[in-house]
């Protein structure tokens, strides 16, 4: 009856063909991402391929602009982590050890999957845009035409920038979470700002800096192949394009916690 309960078989076949379309979509992302690192590998070779004046400017719009938001949720995350940790570890007696929790938390995972979250919606979503308009208005069929190389002329400018700016935003994530914890450690346990630090620096490893900073680079590789393999595949018209933008957040997204999740359990097992 339509509009009735779906069938068991239905629900089977409808698992099915979401199974398969994802299959294909992480098949043709290997495809891409194999595609834009062997340029980029022929274009570290030969340097002066690399348009580095497009590469600044996206530099620019992805870091520069990006900044106060990202040292903003930083910044609240470090209050919302520390004030959480205080309320359950007081259970325990544990208030001690609050800043032992904080700053390594936030170094390998929060800081950089947030960062990532953040410029994936941003970022990710913009050069899915901008790609996606320049296939319907037929410019990269032109540029095509002309000769040139997409890879040199468009996808390897956005890649190197977010390889650049990445660990940077990641970085300063990092700072000012710790800044944040430190506000809340400091007010409600009345540790001090040298002691609050100390206890910090000395539970944040080298290993620790280490994960957080190639998870930044990983999550960067992600976020730029997927919004350039969303425009360039987006349909030729303004529809078309607004969907682009919105899959490549979403797939960055899924494929940025899945990153997550298979390093740290990859750094975990080194550290042991």
């Amino acid at each position: 009856m339509a509009g009735g309960p779906r069938s068991f078989r239905q629900l089977c076949l409808q698992t099915a063909d979401a199974s398969i379309r994802v299959s294909r979509e992480l098949c043709s992302y290997c495809t891409f991402s194999r595609r834009v690192l062997r340029a980029a590998a022929a274009a570290v070779v030969r340097p002066r391929r690399i348009r580095w004046k497009s590469v600044a400017a996206y530099m620019d719009s992805c870091g520069s602009d990006a900044m106060p938001i990202i040292a903003l949720l930083g910044l609240l995350i470090g209050v919302i982590l520390a004030f959480q940790a205080i309320v359950q570890l007081d259970r325990f007696g544990g208030r001690d050890f609050v800043a032992n929790l904080v700053g390594p938390v936030i170094v390998t995972e929060l800081a950089p999957l947030v960062t990532a979250v953040v410029l994936a919606g941003r970022t990710g979503s913009s050069f899915a845009a901008e790609l996606g308009s320049m296939k319907a208005d037929e410019e990269l069929d032109a540029l095509f035409t002309c000769g040139f190389d997409l890879n040199d002329f468009l996808l390897l400018p956005k890649l190197f920038a977010l390889l650049l700016v990445m660990p940077g935003l990641t970085i300063i994530a990092d700072c000012c979470g710790i800044v944040g914890g430190m506000l809340i450690v400091c007010n409600m346990i009345g540790v001090s700002v040298a002691e609050y630090m100390g206890k910090t620096f000395e539970a944040i490893q080298p290993i620790d800096l280490a994960q957080g900073i190639v998870k930044s680079f990983l999550f960067a590789l992600i976020v730029s192949t997927v919004g350039c393999m969303k425009g360039l595949n987006a349909e030729r018209d303004a529809q078309g394009v607004g969907r682009s933008a919105t899959s490549a957040v979403v797939t960055s997204i899924f494929l940025i916690v899945v990153a997550d999740a298979v390093m740290t359990a990859l750094f975990s097992s080194v550290g042991r």
